[in-house]
């Protein structure tokens, strides 16, 4: 009997009614250069456009594809998590998209080392894929992550074993709008911790230059109340918040 190799990294898709990206997402993670070892899960949470009939015209044994019907975000990115078999998982959101060497760069920052997390610099680009700014994150500190106010969901290499041990995802609130913040900070209060690769290894669609008012509202009601419930701290902001949200 044929022993099955698991791959070593499984980069994890979520997606809903994201039929404008969802191809140049999943072509840039199947695109990696100089890493071999990984497998891309599509998690489609029950769109209702074309997502699904686009992913079957792509024909890569690497590219693994679930339907659910929506339970959230949070959901979605447990269930692609829970079918991997790989020891690393990476989250990438659908209309975002990794860099061919993203894989190559990031892997070997966290084997061999104690990191739980790793994650990179990034570029910014709009709805017609046209670059705009990049970020230019500070090294790993947990009091200044704790102060950011959010952290991107794309782009940050996991160690599956930690998410496991902090219970993955919360799904207590359906599309909250911090699911990652929330998750990173769970894991560095258990004394956790991450590092930076300072290269722009992935990239991050911004729809508009400003979160509408209502998103903004529904954010920060989240964020004061995780805060104060949950770390006995009040919710703040820096300048390294994707959006530069400002309280």
């Amino acid at each position: 009997m044929v022993k099955k190799i698991s791959p070593k990294v499984s980069i994890i898709i979520t997606s809903y009614n994201y039929e404008d990206y969802i191809i140049e997402c999943v072509e840039s993670c199947l695109n990696q250069k100089g890493f071999n070892d990984f497998d891309v899960i599509v998690v489609d949470d029950g769109s209702s456009d074309a997502t699904i009939s686009l992913l079957k015209g792509i024909s890569d044994s690497r590219l693994k594809v679930y339907q659910n019907q929506n339970r959230g975000i949070e959901f979605s990115s447990n269930y692609g998590i829970k079918v991997s078999n790989a020891d690393y998982v990476v989250r990438v959101d659908a209309d975002d998209k990794l860099s061919p060497d993203y894989l190559g760069e990031i892997v070997p920052l966290i084997e061999n080392s104690g990191y739980a997390f790793v994650y990179s610099n990034y570029y910014i680009f709009n709805a017609n894929s046209e670059v705009i700014d990049k970020s230019e994150l500070p090294p790993f500190n947990k009091e200044e992550i704790f102060n950011r106010g959010d952290f991107l969901a794309t782009g940050t290499l996991y160690r599956k074993k930690t998410l496991k041990n902090v219970e993955f995802y919360s799904e207590s609130v359906k599309n909250c709008g911090l699911e990652n913040y929330e998750l990173i900070l769970k894991i560095i209060d258990e004394s956790n911790k991450g590092a930076l690769n300072e290269d722009h290894l992935f990239y991050y669609r911004r729809h508009s230059l400003n979160l509408s008012e209502k998103k903004k509202k529904r954010i920060v009601s989240y964020g004061k109340s995780l805060m104060k419930n949950t770390y006995n701290r009040e919710y703040k902001t820096n300048k390294f918040h994707p959006y530069k949200l400002e309280l």
